[in-house]
């Protein structure tokens, strides 16, 4: 039997992942880096409306890009060891917030990963 699955969802799903397969690495870590922080939005708004399923389906969202960061690092690179502690430290904040959340420590992660993805990246990218 078939699964049934929300239309939206799938059509979401499809989309995202031809914007994966078409991008090249600078893209993706971009994406990374604006999927990371939304996701980390998402908590810090589902804390103010206490809504605790999302904050902690976006915690894990967020968690999931700094993972995918850290295993992305090009560890060629001299700046890699320096990146590898920083997401490890954001990883960390974001980990505990799902034991006992912590809105200025998340605010900070956001805040953080916001300045660095800047510095490498330049400017976010317009939303879509």
């Amino acid at each position: 039997m078939l699964k049934r699955v929300d239309p939206a969802a799938a059509y979401k799903r499809v989309d995202f992942e031809a914007l994966v397969f078409g991008c090249k690495a600078d893209g993706l870590v971009r994406m990374c880096f604006e999927d990371a922080g939304a996701a980390l939005e998402r908590a810090l708004w589902a804390d103010t409306h206490q809504r605790p399923a999302i904050r902690r389906s976006a915690l894990e969202r967020a968690q999931m890009g700094l993972l995918t960061l850290l295993s992305g690092l090009d560890r060629t690179q001299p700046v890699s060891k320096s990146l590898d502690v920083f997401y490890r430290s954001l990883l960390s904040r974001v980990t505990n917030a799902q034991k006992h959340f912590n809105r200025t420590a998340v605010e900070m992660t956001r805040d953080d990963l916001k300045d660095i993805g800047i510095s490498i990246l330049g400017e976010p990218a317009i939303a879509r």
